[in-house]
């Protein structure tokens, strides 16, 4: 599998619950996979091929669209229980039986239900600018950042420089950057539709913080969250490595 990057690994399709799902898989075999949780309005396309190279170097890498998004099958429902069996229904699909989790965004509260759902296959699971199932405010955005997501640009990958990146030039010049290196692949994912946007954005109200309230706290199932507070790249890297492992 080693002779796919994240520009080249092609982009393949399982079945599985009636859902056709859509993934890229790469890097080297030998150790656990490790599976990525995409954003609110993200594709195969949105993830940074400088950490997914990365951590192909020396493991394998799987990248997908849980259902209804993009180039997968299906509609995308309105929880985030429900993304998480979709996302579960996935990995059975590809036959996988233990995996590590790094999960972004959104993609952090589906990784969570994942993992209280199924503690048999993670692993590890590594949480990234997201919150805990249920958090006060959870998907509350202010009207300007709501707007953020529906602006339209000449480059729509545009959009992520003001959601995922500070109104600094350091950051600003980071997020270029990082637009550039999602725009090298040739063959585009399906953009997002219509239903998943508005499925997407409908979710994290449906998040139920009295569930979490009663879970004493030395449950297993909180202490099986423990997310990781990453700032910076070259920390986020260290942190990832050390909690991979």
């Amino acid at each position: 599998m080693t002779q796919f990057t994240h520009d080249t690994a092609p982009t393949r399709y399982v079945e599985g619950g009636g859902t056709r799902f859509a993934y890229r898989r790469f890097g080297s075999s030998g150790r656990l996979p490790l599976v990525f949780f995409q954003h609110f309005m993200g594709t195969l396309d949105d993830h940074d091929p400088a950490l997914s190279d990365a951590f192909a170097a020396d493991r394998e890498v799987i990248l997908f669209d849980n259902a209804g998004v993009a180039s997968s099958s299906g509609t995308v429902p309105d929880t985030i229980e429900a993304m998480a069996r979709d996302a579960i229904t996935f990995t059975d699909a590809l036959g996988l039986t233990t995996i590590d989790i790094v999960a972004h965004s959104m993609g952090g509260l589906v990784a969570q239900e994942v993992t209280l759902a199924r503690p048999d296959l993670v692993r590890r699971l590594v949480l990234v600018g997201t919150g805990p199932r249920g958090g006060e405010g959870i998907g509350a955005l202010p009207a300007w950042v709501a707007e953020l997501f529906t602006r339209k640009y000449e480059q729509q990958e545009d959009m992520w420089l003001p959601i995922l990146f500070a109104p600094t030039p350091s950051s600003q010049a980071a997020g270029r950057a990082y637009v550039e290196r999602i725009l090298t692949r040739a063959d585009r994912d399906t953009p997002v539709s219509g239903q998943s946007i508005a499925a997407q954005s409908a979710a994290p109200f449906d998040l139920d913080l009295a569930a979490y309230q009663r879970l004493a706290p030395d449950d297993p199932d909180l202490r099986a969250l423990a997310p990781l507070a990453a700032r910076g790249a070259p920390s986020r890297s260290r942190a990832m490595s050390l909690l991979l492992a």
